[in-house]
Formats: structure tokens, sequence, C-alpha cells
């Protein structure tokens, strides 16, 4: 049994890393923008390519998938132009 192809996980993924470096460097409106771009790049993807290009993105139907990353991203998107982290004193 041969292990199951990624497909084009491989583009959502080191977006994703970028916003995690992002926050490991306190740069965090930053990440929040990279991870829900990451996220939103996912939904695009599984939304266009055939499932047996998806590979990683497959989890559950294709419209479950889409609806879930992209509500998933607008939300982060929502949530990080609103954050506000002047220092309090």
């Amino acid at each position: 049994m041969t292990a199951p192809r990624l497909g084009l996980w491989w583009l959502v993924a080191p977006v994703l890393v970028l916003g995690l470096v992002g926050f490991a460097l306190d740069r965090i409106q930053l990440a929040g923008y990279l991870v829900a771009g990451g996220l939103a790049l996912g939904a695009v993807l599984r939304l266009v390519m055939p499932t047996g290009r998806s590979g990683g993105l497959v989890v559950r139907s294709r419209w479950v998938d889409v609806a879930t990353m992209g509500l998933l991203a607008a939300a982060l998107a929502v949530i990080t132009s609103v954050l506000d982290l002047r220092p309090r004193g």
C-alpha cells in the first residue's frame, strides 16, 4: 500500500508556517493575515482543483472543506483587523 499523495497542500503549508513564524517574532497582525491568507488559499485550491489533485486538502466533501476554510479565513482576518495591540500604561 502506498502513502496518499499530498497534492497541492504544499502550496498552503509554507504560508501557514510563515504565519507561525510571524507569531513567534511578535508580528501578530502580519501573522494573523498570513494564516488567514493561507486558509483562503486552501479554500480556493480545494474549490477549483479536482479531488484527486487536492490531496491533503481533502477532509470532507468539497463544499464542507471550502466553507470551513473560508469561514475560518474570514473570521481570522476580521479578528486580526480589529486587534488593538497598543501598549496600555
